[in-house]
């Protein structure tokens, strides 16, 4: 399996939190499946799902950025992302896309402009919406964020997966699977009742990480904003 951490934000979208451990899973709906076997069928569970809510700590480059994002087949989306350099808002539909940043992401956008010329965008974008059409080059790089396939990829390769102990995500009975990789261990947690959805997924290390993954089937919020907060990316040239 490739490493949780890879789910990055800029690259589509990370080790599970240590839980009390309640005793061995011998038998049940995936007695007959290898830790593998049941990966890869918790990773097909999410991708039967219409809509989701992945949130968690990743990381980007070696540095944390915390995420909380409701994602569609559709590619509707909406949610939160935060790091070192800032933090921004996203709502995304078929039709357009919605950022709104705080002044610290867009002083480390814009970092390279004159000081006067920064000020004044920054004046200008920070705090409000910054609207586009969803078929524009910048906001198709946005799209990775709300795609639901592109996010799951990095489950793909679930070899040397090892079934562990039944434990609880979010008051649900679930399975801990283990994978040994050289850069530490990845741990995935997938629902022992129901859909087999993979609950939780992280990795231990020099870059830990942890996701959680919640909301299925649930309508995603995309009212999108109007009125004088809204600034459109066509207007400003």
């Amino acid at each position: 399996m490739r490493t949780a951490h890879r789910f990055t934000a800029t690259a589509a979208l990370a080790c599970a939190a240590a839980l009390g451990l309640t005793g061995c899973f011998a038998s049940g709906p995936f007695a007959d499946l290898s830790g593998s076997e049941v990966a890869d069928k918790s990773v097909d569970a999410l991708r039967g799902a219409a809509s989701l809510t992945v949130s968690g700590t990743i990381r980007d480059e070696g540095k944390p950025v915390q995420l909380n994002m409701a994602v569609s087949k559709s590619g509707d989306c909406r949610g939160t992302i935060a790091g070192p350099e800032g933090s921004f808002e996203l709502i995304r539909n078929a039709e357009s896309v919605f950022i709104k940043a705080d002044e610290p992401f867009y002083r480390s956008q814009m970092k390279d402009l004159p000081k006067p010329e920064a000020d004044g965008a920054v004046k200008q974008l920070a705090g409000h919406w910054l609207k586009s059409k969803a078929s524009d080059a910048d906001a198709k790089d946005l799209a990775s964020l709300c795609d639901l396939d592109e996010l799951l990829k990095e489950f793909d390769d679930s070899k040397g997966a090892e079934k562990g102990k039944v434990t609880s995500v979010a008051g649900q009975k679930a399975l801990t699977l283990t994978t040994k990789t050289d850069e530490g261990t990845e741990t995935l947690q997938v629902a022992t009742e129901g859909t087999p959805y993979l609950l939780k997924a992280g990795i231990t290390g020099k870059e830990p990480a942890e996701i959680s993954f919640s909301g299925f089937d649930e309508p995603v919020k995309t009212e999108l904003p109007a009125g004088e907060n809204v600034v459109d990316a066509d207007e400003l040239g």
